[in-house]
């Protein structure tokens, strides 16, 4: 579906979602969206795509931030990657212990000498509220001045070994932007990793492919090598068509423009 501009399409994770959840997770999620949704009236789509990822991490809600997945040592180790489109800059953290990896990502994107880095460390303070049906949050942002923004953030998969990082930090994996498109994929990271979707809804949009299209076929493609309940993804391209498809129970998503917003837990169109 196409949408006027500016415009902020999140996802709180694919996965298991419960029906009994909807309510609280849907609040969380219109919550972040519109709180990302404000930086428009000050910023641009990266501090749209930012900041509604940031209250995603201080939620504890998803598995992000506060509500990250412990490791097999009971610690948090957490992984982010953000990417500005038209200029190709990309930051990325892995396997740290910060309170929101987001902006730890893009402070390596706006210092611009390195695309991933690792290593810092200070007090996270886990949350007791994490619901942990799904994983990974991420945003991906279209604003007036033609912005084009992708941002992913996760706490890994619960009871991961010490040092695992999965397809969050990794561009093309976890997420991607070009002049063309903006993606967050969100799922196993193994397998994202294996197949790279971000990076093939991009070169497929390139060719003239419908975004909607692209990014159902590059799921349905994942799904007939590794089956289903393993990845979820959001898209937006350059002239304002947004998409969000999944091959799990459900993925808290919500898209918000000018016009409206939607919120969606399970089956339901963007």
């Amino acid at each position: 579906m196409k949408y006027k501009q500016p415009i902020l399409l999140i996802h709180g994770g694919a996965g298991s979602w419960e029906t009994k959840d909807a309510n609280i997770v849907n609040r969380e999620i219109e919550k972040a969206l519109d709180y990302g949704y404000d930086q428009f009236s000050t910023g641009s789509s990266i501090e749209a795509v930012v900041e509604s990822i940031s209250y995603m991490e201080d939620s504890g809600y998803f598995d992000a931030g506060k509500g990250s997945y412990k490791n097999a040592k009971g610690e948090i180790e957490m992984d982010a990657g953000i990417m500005h489109g038209n200029n190709y800059s990309v930051g990325a953290v892995a396997a740290v212990k910060v309170k929101n990896p987001i902006k730890e990502a893009l402070k390596v994107m706006l210092d611009g000498r390195h695309v991933l880095m690792t290593g810092k460390v200070e007090e996270v303070i886990p949350s007791e509220k994490a619901i942990h049906y799904g994983d990974t949050v991420g945003a991906v942002a279209l604003d007036k001045d033609g912005n084009i923004v992708a941002g992913t953030s996760t706490g890994g998969i619960n009871g991961k070994l010490p040092g695992r990082i999965g397809d969050s930090p990794i561009p093309g994996a976890g997420y991607y932007a070009t002049n063309n498109v903006a993606v967050s994929s969100t799922g196993i990271g193994e397998i994202i990793l294996k197949i790279l979707p971000a990076k093939e809804v991009d070169m497929l949009v390139s060719m003239g492919f419908p975004i909607c299209d692209v990014v159902k076929s590059v799921i349905d493609k994942i799904t007939s090598i590794f089956g289903k309940n393993n990845i979820g993804m959001i898209a937006i391209d350059k002239r304002g068509f947004a998409t969000a498809y999944y091959n799990t129970r459900g993925m808290p998503r919500g898209i918000k423009n000018p016009e409206g917003k939607k919120i969606l837990m399970f089956e339901g169109e963007i």
